[in-house]
């Protein structure tokens, strides 16, 4: 799944770190005020300076968590303007090619089941040949255009997303239902509908799926909800799910992999399965890069990249060889070999 759809699940992270963050301040507050009661004597000199000290301790962890969930939501809503942006400027010559087709069919009938199977084999691929593809369904009475919206409307899905992320951090204060709506999953789930015409040419990898799990997981209040809910998600998925949500935690160096509760909830199999199939990897990513190293040939160091893509730490150590070496040619071949390895991806879900 593309990078703009990360400011949905961001969002949503932020909005609940933010009031989880302002919910135990405000605990935090009244129970200082409590305690000052019960251990000073009231107008007393040190029962004034301790009373002159909690109002600005609770401010500024609420401005403290206020401006990191912003923050963390500003970036994330400017990537997302700035990848929409520019696929709009992106005109290829398979996109020409490919509209010159399509204009021809423009004016004429085209029928729902010849309109799917152009869109299933060529939508999704090109913003302008999306927009040709809405004009075809507009013109023929489809309804279902099955591509993804202009970007005037992506925008304003976007908008929406930010007035309602914005409203929540600025004027959260813990009494106020509404909040409960605008930042509920049900309620970010519809914008990101919207935002993708129902998912329309939109495929969430493992990869995607489990940032998104994690995230959430995370987010919970303690740390015994969060390795309850870690457990369970890892309980309940797929081995290849499993994999990709502990490589997020391992790659954060997340505490709840090494917490017991993991093991009491009956996820021990699992992480102990994982950390064998992690080290071996390491292994495996350090006699790749080695073959790479020693290849004479594109041709030869091509294989061991396809051969090895698929392991993380290969994917990490080839990235930061290119980083430091500036090799074109090296970069060139890893990224071909990433666009192959997507399109067997793609071609694997339909």
């Amino acid at each position: 799944m593309k990078k703009e759809y990360d400011v949905f699940s961001v969002a949503k992270v932020c909005m609940d770190s933010y009031k989880s963050k302002f919910d135990r301040a405000t605990a935090k507050r009244k129970k200082s005020f409590e305690d000052l009661n019960k251990n000073y004597v009231p107008g007393s000199p040190v029962f004034i300076a301790e009373r002159d000290k909690i109002t600005p301790t609770y401010k500024a962890e609420v401005e403290a968590a206020r401006g990191e969930a912003l923050k963390a939501f500003e970036d994330a809503l400017e990537d997302a303007i700035t990848c929409e942006r520019a696929h709009a400027t992106v005109i290829s010559a398979e996109t020409t090619r490919l509209m010159s087709v399509l204009d021809c069919l423009k004016d004429s009938p085209v029928s729902v089941d010849e309109y799917q199977a152009l869109v299933e084999v060529h939508g999704g691929k090109s913003y302008w040949v999306d927009r040709l593809f809405e004009k075809i369904a507009e013109k023929n009475g489809i309804f279902e255009t099955g591509v993804q919206p202009s970007l005037t409307a992506k925008l304003e899905v976007l908008n929406e997303l930010a007035a309602s992320t914005r409203d929540c951090l600025n004027n959260y204060n813990g009494e106020d239902k509404n909040f409960l709506v605008t930042s509920s999953e049900g309620y970010i789930f519809k914008l990101e509908k919207r935002y993708t015409n129902g998912y329309s040419n939109v495929r969430m990898s493992d990869k995607e799926t489990a940032k998104r799990l994690v995230a959430n997981a995370l987010n919970k209040g303690d740390s015994l909800e969060r390795s309850c809910a870690l457990a369970n998600m890892l309980r309940t998925s797929k081995p290849d799910m499993q994999y990709e949500i502990l490589s997020l935690l391992a790659e954060n160096k997340h505490p709840a992999l090494s917490d017991p509760t993991m093991n009491l909830i009956g996820a021990n199999e699992v992480i102990n399965r994982f950390r064998i199939e992690n080290s071996r990897d390491i292994k495996a990513a350090a006699a790749a890069m080695e073959k790479v190293k020693a290849a004479k040939s594109r041709q030869e160091y091509a294989g061991t990249i396809y051969d090895n893509y698929d392991n993380r730490h290969f994917r990490k150590s080839m990235e930061e060889r290119i980083a430091a070496t500036k090799d074109s040619e090296l970069r060139d071949c890893y990224e071909n070999v990433r666009e192959i390895k997507q399109e067997e991806s793609q071609k694997a879900t339909e």
